[in-house]
């Protein structure tokens, strides 16, 4: 039997040894394995009790996940718990690659290699020729053989940089949470609430009700950057702890399920921007980055289909306009969400405690409401608070929207992944109060648990990894941000305007020619 516990664990020269083979018969058997440090674990039996949430743990299945698990988790998790889990060591198939290595430089010029055959008597012209086709295949294996090689290395050269970074900095401090910014930020907070509660309480016009209203959505848009780092475990660094915060916060303060965006989020960090698998880029029928939205994708996270149908082609032809209108409804949305998660989800993580904290929410937000004179002014009210969350909406949207969705498989690093998909937004740092601190969304991907307030401090470290490693950094200024998205929302809109325009003609010709045979 494999070991199963921390005390099970064989010496360095009995571990079982756990082939490519062996494994990919793991994963066919229906056993939940993924490698970690060159070990193969397995968590059939923890991965509904995930902290994290099940999906997380789903989307990382199958693969070597060293990078994702490091990043994400504390040291004490991947040092020992995660050792409950182990199986064995895992040993590639290497039998078939080669080391691709560069030619020495020389003073003669490097012959390019020659194909040569030569004609064998009696040997017919077909057979000749497929001998040369046959030949041609062989050496293009080759080629391929060295570029998965090279590949390797370049993984490997990537991620030892990346480790190094990391090093770097937790030897600079930045992983350690500044709790003199978080007393500012309380200040901001305690400020837009009064601000809000005062207007709403003893105004006596519309419009002070409306600036009521508007400093909510100012009170809501910054605490959500808050339950952000508890959600990452980035407060106090314990689980438990940094959890209530998140439901304080997010569920009584805000009405919405903390518990379901840790579900969705994580996900999203370990598949981000693939269009079959992370949650924050499937926004059918308004939104869709990619025209392999119109290929009724299968939604590994909702376990549904989502369909390209009548409502999603028209959304999508004028998603570049409408992009921030339907973004000032997010806040609506995000109460669906929480309560579809609360209420159908298994093993939801304190639940009660979380519908709680939501209702405990309705009634004190109810109750304020009952304090203005009519009932036209309370859904204004409604309306105001929650559609002036919207930038909110944009600034979780702007890193990704316009960034490659393209599936460059599980060899592909992991930093090279957050990298390829996920841009920074620069802008001065007396506006990082606005953005949260969290416009630096590609250092944040790198390492999800540095503390936001530190963020902008690792920018020229990440700039120098890139820079070694030949990694490119996006970065792009607010506007010029907010203008990458809407182009990239355009490119897929026009896409289908062209294919209704194709119908269209098509329908056309097709009734012409059915006239013309009458």
């Amino acid at each position: 039997m494999p070991p199963n516990t921390a005390s099970d664990i064989l010496s360095e020269s009995t571990r079982p040894l756990i082939t490519q083979d062996k494994f990919q018969e793991l994963i066919k058997g229906g056993d939940k394995v993924f490698i970690y440090e060159s070990k193969v674990y397995k968590v059939n039996n923890f991965i509904e009790k995930h902290p994290g949430g099940s999906a997380a743990i789903a989307s990382a299945l199958g693969r070597d996940v060293t990078d994702e698990i490091r990043s994400m988790h504390p040291p004490k998790v991947y040092e020992k718990m995660i050792n409950l889990y182990y199986l064995g060591d895992y040993m590639p198939d290497i039998s078939t690659r080669k080391l691709a290595t560069k030619p020495k430089k020389t003073q003669q010029k490097t012959e390019q290699p020659v194909l040569e055959l030569s004609w064998e008597g009696g040997m017919s012209v077909k057979a000749y020729d497929d001998a040369i086709e046959d030949l041609h295949k062989h050496h293009a294996k080759d080629l391929v053989e060295d570029s998965k090689a090279q590949q390797d290395l370049d993984n490997m050269k990537i991620r030892e940089a990346y480790r190094s970074l990391e090093q770097e900095i937790h030897s600079r401090g930045l992983f350690e949470c500044n709790y003199y910014k978080y007393a500012k930020e309380g200040c901001r907070y305690t400020t837009l609430l009064f601000l809000s509660l005062w207007f709403t309480l003893h105004g006596t016009q519309t419009w002070h009700y409306m600036a009521g209203a508007a400093f909510m959505a100012a009170f809501w848009h910054q605490l959500v950057f808050t339950a952000h780092d508890a959600g990452h475990n980035g407060i106090t660094g314990k689980v438990e702890i940094d959890h209530i915060i998140g439901v304080i916060i997010a569920d009584f303060i805000g009405g919405l399920s903390i518990g379901w965006w840790k579900h969705s989020h994580n996900v999203h960090h370990i598949v981000t921007n693939h269009p079959e698998h992370d949650p924050d880029i499937q926004h059918l029928p308004f939104f869709a980055i990619t025209n392999k939205f119109f290929n009724n994708l299968y939604s590994t996270y909702h376990k549904r289909v989502l369909p390209f149908d009548a409502a999603a082609r028209f959304f999508v032809s004028y998603q570049h306009y409408l992009y921030y209108l339907v973004l000032s409804f997010g806040r609506f949305n995000l109460h669906r969400l929480s309560f579809m998660y609360l209420l159908t989800e298994k093993n939801v993580r304190n639940r009660k405690l979380e519908l709680s904290g939501i209702t405990v929410f309705f009634i004190w937000f109810g109750t304020l409401l009952s304090y203005l004179p009519t009932w036209k002014i309370r859904v204004a009210y409604v309306f105001v608070s929650y559609m002036l969350t919207f930038p909110l909406h944009v600034q979780i949207t702007l890193s990704h929207f316009g960034m490659s969705t393209e599936d460059k498989g599980p060899n592909e690093s992991f930093p090279a992944k957050m990298l390829r998909t996920t841009m920074d937004v620069d802008c001065p740092e007396w506006l990082d109060w606005f953005h949260g601190g969290l416009q630096y969304q590609a250092v944040h991907h790198l390492f999800p648990r540095i503390p936001r307030h530190n963020l902008r401090e690792c920018v020229p470290l990440v700039r120098q990894f890139c820079k070694d490693v030949g990694l490119h950094y996006y970065m792009y200024n607010f506007s010029t941000g907010n203008g990458v998205v809407l182009g990239g929302l355009k490119s897929v809109a026009d896409q289908v305007t062209f294919m209704k325009e194709v119908a269209k003609n098509n329908a056309e010709i097709w009734s012409g020619e059915k006239h013309h045979t009458h």
